[in-house]
């Protein structure tokens, strides 16, 4: 509702008992329709996959699963919730049945699932929803924000770790380029789930049990410099308080600053955990800084991706760690998509003009050879996997209670090292990736052809 004149603006976050009216409009009018027409409990199958990838992706990272979970188990309609929705009028014509089910509203059904960090395809399942209509329909927004965004951010922090090798140390700095508050935070996750180091932000740091981890800002170094006369002196009271931390150099003269601080090195007045550049050619001022600082680290940041890390690399810049941020949380979108595929044992499927989809609850079975992925096989979920295959969907959640312990952070962190590593060199190289083989089973590709002709005679 419009705020009037005299209210007060409310905080835009979102709490667990609001997950509920997170939602697009049409989920909730499409709950009532469901409930007049008497399907609301028909037993129901939507999964969640992407079509395609982004231009210059070989493979994706599924992520986002711990939080699909915590929304599947606390989904809910509080009676004042209920109550706002009837206000707008909206409704007006909803059947009662629609309102008893938003009151005692609680996700009872199953969800399969790749494990977070597991690589994935084109039209791979990341999840599948088993439960009745109205539930499964329900949750579609809320389980497309956390894949998506997340399977965003973790691909392109394994591609970045991919890059820069197992070696360089990948800070994730991305708070104040990501798309909001909540966003920051999911990307801080995700980005430390696909092998980054450490994050700056410190309440997601501290939510998943790390220690944040940063450097300085540009305007500490003017700032003290104003006051207390030199550069040196602002690096000299930094270290005061924090001794040894790592020193911003580059908000003056790069190399001079260099110059200064292996000096005072050299005589054992400062110890150095590194120094960060900002700016400037990071080739050329990282190979002089090394030649100043020899031991001491040296960070780069500055609107990096993994392409901007290959190139540093290829032209000899002598770079230990990189600070990643705008680039990593704002990159390209994983456009996943969330469909129905099967309603109480009737396959369907979508035919829309280039964006078909395949009917019937799927598994996908992987075959590696000497541990190296060789294909993958999208097949209906009844099917077993031939020799040498394994199947990639597990139970997570049964009758609406998990089955299976929550990932830490590192065991997933293990799995997307593992996932990445077992490619294909020409699915991970950055430049015309060659995207791993997906066959479709020919049971699946049978069940196709028989809903296509149900549908085209249906018309």
């Amino acid at each position: 509702m419009r705020n009037t004149e005299n209210s007060v603006n409310p905080p835009l976050t979102v709490n667990p008992e609001e997950y509920g009216l997170l939602t697009d409009l049409y989920q909730l009018t499409m709950v009532a329709c469901y409930a007049g027409e008497g399907l609301e409990e028909r037993p129901a199958s939507f999964e969640l996959f992407t079509r395609r990838l982004p231009a210059g992706w070989g493979y994706a990272v599924a992520m986002g699963l711990s939080q699909a979970v915590e929304y599947l188990e606390q989904l809910q309609f509080t009676p004042e919730q209920i109550a706002s929705l009837k206000t707008t009028g909206i409704f007006a014509n909803a059947p009662s049945a629609f309102w008893s089910l938003l009151e005692s509203a609680k996700f009872t059904g199953d969800l399969w699932a790749v494990p977070e960090g597991t690589v994935v395809f084109p039209n791979e399942p990341i999840l599948r929803i088993d439960a009745p209509l109205w539930q499964a329909q329900l949750v579609e927004t809320y389980l497309l924000c956390t894949i998506n965004y997340q399977t965003a951010i973790a691909t392109r922090a394994a591609r970045m770790r991919d890059a820069a090798g197992p070696n360089a140390i990948l800070l994730e700095f991305g708070t104040r380029r990501a798309f909001g508050p909540g966003a920051a935070i999911w990307a801080a996750r995700a980005a430390l789930a696909a092998g980054l180091d450490a994050t700056s932000n410190v309440l997601a740091a501290l939510k998943l049990g790390r220690k944040p981890t940063g450097t300085m800002a540009h305007a500490l170094v003017m700032a003290l410099t104003a006051t207390e006369g030199s550069e040196m002196q602002a690096f000299t009271t930094f270290h005061h308080y924090f001794p040894g931390a790592p020193l911003l150099i580059d908000t003056y003269d790069t190399l001079n600053a260099a110059r200064k601080l292996a000096e005072r090195v050299k005589t054992g007045e400062v110890e150095l955990a590194g120094v960060r550049i900002d700016s400037g050619d990071l080739v050329s001022l990282s190979q002089e800084v090394r030649s100043l600082l020899p031991e001491v680290p040296i960070f780069a940041s500055g609107d990096l991706d993994e392409w901007e890390i290959a190139a540093l690399k290829a032209a000899g810049a002598c770079i230990d760690g990189y600070g990643l941020g705008t680039r990593l949380v704002t990159g390209t979108p994983v456009n996943g998509v969330y469909k129905l595929v099967d309603l109480d044992g009737i396959p369907v499927m979508k035919q829309s003009s280039g964006k078909p989809s395949y009917p019937g609850r799927k598994q996908v079975f992987r075959r590696t050879v000497d541990g190296v992925v060789a294909g993958d096989r999208l097949a209906l979920a009844t099917e077993t996997p031939l020799d040498g295959e394994t199947p990639l969907l597990d139970l997570v959640v049964k009758g609406g209670e998990r089955v299976v312990p929550a990932d830490t952070l590192e065991e997933i962190a293990v799995r997307t090292s593992a996932s990445v590593a077992a490619l294909p060199l020409e699915t991970r190289r950055l430049d015309d990736p060659i995207s791993i083989d997906v066959v479709v089973s020919p049971q699946l590709q049978a069940l196709r052809e028989q809903t296509k002709k149900q549908i085209d005679n249906s018309h």
